[in-house]
């Protein structure tokens, strides 16, 4: 279970203080005075901003109508230019698809010009849209409204020659529309001379083009400069009677600070009492925040106990599931036996995975800083993706370079974890070929590239490669399943562990996920860390090996008859015990010459009847009682605490038979 929980500081809502005080009853007779008097001017600021903003309105009215106006020659520019740049891009379209596309942009530029034209002649609303290709908004709208002054006669001209200027140009679209399909034709027909002649002619064509549009500019450009001198002595006399509003505003604030300055020590002593009532309601604030922060971090541990009673279960699941795989069993009972126990530990891997999300979002997921071999923990990744990849008939390696170092600083849970996220990825969407991990050194950093022989991936599909709860597409998803959180979490631990991941791909070719840690050299690691191949253990029955019986301590029914199958397997006796404080009872009775001990128990937990059991030991200077920690508790910080009570072995839940088994065996085979 992963325990690496902080105590985030979660923002917390707070209700507002209320602070009660006293009615004040005012009866003297110049608070009322100065009452009546600053009333007064209030009244009369009021008016005065009545009237002036009547002034305003109108002239702002104007004011915005010519930027309306200014708005809208804006908008004709932007479709002139908008039409000459569509027709350059007509003439060297390659096909009648480009050809038809482009063709519609320019009716629409069209349309739209000689509605704004319409605008600026007859009045209304136009409107502009803006493409953003933002996630989550298309585009931006830009809307105004025009209305002409019934005795303005301006920009007559203007409209009278940019009408029949756009008509021809209506035209000239229609002209360089046929003399493309034209060019289209002869290539078709393979007639060289014809071709050479067409596009001749469109060069001529396209020659013309410029003077042109200069003249559509030219007219357009005259819509400026007009309604920009209107609209700057309109601006100027907005900004006279805002002066004036100012100054007139200016005497009667003074006024007002000068009655409210003389009443202001009758309320010093209403001040006192009202800080007097503040200061209860922060108390009152104080202990509601500290019930906020309570439910915080019981909210923060909420995560922790879900990875623990989740682990139990399963374990249970899991674990029957692989004592049945080794009974007598028929060929479609054991066919159900294995899915099973798949079923469970892929269960285990999503759970594993969204917890890890919860974590991560909520900001409360601890990396562990120790000393680990990191060849170790590449053999353990190579032991499990192996095995997968091998039964898809894919071939799968891993290098470490020599200068490597063997013993880093860091946390290897989870890099084991964004390890097998990648590696079980690659072999999951690789038919064929070959999964290779490579590790090497570069500058400061230790490099990670894992690269397969898979479908890959087309680059539009790279930047939702790391969203939750998404692959490349839905295609994707139905084939090859899985829930999109794997690639996510591995991203968010490499930069928390001061990384970067990087992704090329090609379709048909595979893909290469590298990224690379800040791991430095580490002097060796502790005994107890030190992780030993079966192979050196000795291979007497453990029944021979221990001599005695084994105490399992498990408050979970399940678990105990779970692991009670696993220890009858290994020919061993055992006794069992609900908690720490039934252990302790039962180690005082009788002989023991091993204890499993689950972590999270009631009454008593394991680290603490762990703690006992030492004392004990010290004081009455008896032998050492192995111990060996089996819990769901399965991040290395709950290792640490383990070791750290006098535990002398660990194995995580889901528990494995061979992996008991290789536990038990490491603390009874001497060490030569």
């Amino acid at each position: 279970m992963d325990r690496s929980h902080s105590d985030s500081k979660q923002p917390v809502a707070l209700p507002a203080p209320t602070v009660t005080t006293a009615a004040v009853h005012v009866t003297s007779t110049s608070i009322r005075w100065l009452f009546g008097l600053f009333m007064l001017c209030l009244i009369l600021l009021l008016s005065l901003r009545v009237i002036f903003a009547d002034f305003q309105a109108e002239i702002s009215a104007h004011s915005a109508n010519e930027r309306a106006r200014l708005f809208i020659g804006e908008e004709i520019i932007r479709s002139i230019n908008g039409i000459e740049k569509n027709l350059y891009q007509l003439a060297s379209t390659p096909n009648i698809a480009g050809l038809k596309r482009i063709k519609l942009a320019i009716d629409l530029q069209l349309d739209k010009l000689r509605h704004d034209l319409m605008i600026l002649k007859d009045g209304g609303s136009v409107v502009r849209r803006v493409s953003l290709n933002l996630e989550g908004r298309d585009d931006m709208v830009r809307e105004v409204t025009y209305y002409p002054e019934p005795t303005s006669k301006q920009y007559v001209m203007e409209l009278i020659e940019l009408t029949p200027l756009l008509d021809q140009l209506a035209a000239k679209t229609q002209e360089l529309e046929v003399l493309l399909t034209q060019s289209w034709n002869t290539q078709e027909q393979d007639d060289r001379s014809a071709f050479f002649e067409v596009h001749i002619t469109i060069d001529v064509f396209l020659k013309h083009i410029p003077p042109y549009f200069e003249r559509l500019n030219e007219n357009a450009n005259r819509l400026f400069f007009d309604s920009s001198a209107k609209l700057q002595q309109l601006e100027a006399a907005l900004e006279l009677q805002s002066t004036r509003l100012k100054w007139v505003e200016i005497l009667l604030v003074l006024l007002v600070i000068m009655l409210t300055s003389a009443a202001v020590w009758l309320f010093l002593t209403r001040i006192r009492q009202a800080n007097q009532k503040l200061a209860e309601t922060l108390n009152e604030m104080r202990t509601a925040k500290d019930a906020a922060e309570r439910a915080s971090r019981a909210k923060s541990e909420f995560v922790s106990r879900m990875s623990h009673e989740l682990r139990t279960p399963l374990n249970a699941i899991i674990g029957f599931a692989e004592l049945l795989e080794a009974e007598p069993l028929s060929l479609s009972h054991k066919n159900y036996v294995t899915l099973i126990g798949n079923s469970g530990k892929h269960l285990m891997e999503l759970i594993n995975a969204v917890l890890d999300h919860a974590k991560i979002e909520a900001g409360s997921l601890t990396l562990e800083s120790i000393a680990f071999d990191l060849a170790a923990a590449i053999d353990s990744v190579k032991t499990i993706v192996g095995d997968r990849a091998h039964i898809k008939g894919l071939d799968f390696i891993a290098t470490v370079a020599p200068e490597v170092p063997q013993v880093v600083l860091g946390d290897p849970t989870r890099l084991r974890q964004i390890l097998i996220n990648l590696l079980i990825n690659a072999v999951k969407f690789t038919e064929q070929g070959t999964v290779r991990l490579c590790v090497t050194t570069e500058q400061q950093l230790i490099v990670f590239s894992v690269q397969d022989s898979g479908i890959g991936m087309r680059p539009e599909v790279l930047t939702r490669l790391f969203k939750p709860f998404s692959q490349a597409d839905d295609s994707i998803t139905r084939k090859f399943g899985g829930t999109g959180l794997g690639l996510l979490i591995s991203k968010e631990l490499i930069e928390a562990m001061g990384g970067n991941i990087e992704v090329s791909s090609q379709v048909g070719v595979g893909s290469v996920f590298r990224f690379g840690l800040p791991l430095v050299a580490a002097p060796s690691l502790p005994e107890h860390l030190i992780s030993h191949s079966p192979s050196v253990y000795s291979q007497v029955p453990l029944a021979q090996l221990l001599n005695g019986k084994v105490l399992l301590v498990d408050d979970n029914h399940v678990n105990q008859k779970l692991a009670g199958a696993m220890l009858k397997r290994l020919d061993l006796n055992y006794d069992f015990a609900d908690n720490g404080v039934v252990a302790l009872q039962q180690l005082a009775a009788a002989q023991y010459v091993l204890v499993l001990m689950d972590m999270e128990m009631p009454e008593m937990d394991g680290v603490t009847a762990t703690l006992h059991i030492r004392e004990n030991e010290a004081a009455h200077h008896s032998g050492h009682l192995p111990i060996i920690a089996m819990t769901a508790n399965a991040m290395q910080e709950d290792r640490e605490r383990c070791f750290a009570a006098g535990m002398d072995g660990y194995v995580s839940k889901p528990v494995r038979l061979s992996a008991l088994e290789n536990e038990i065996r490491r603390l009874f085979t001497p060490q030569h």
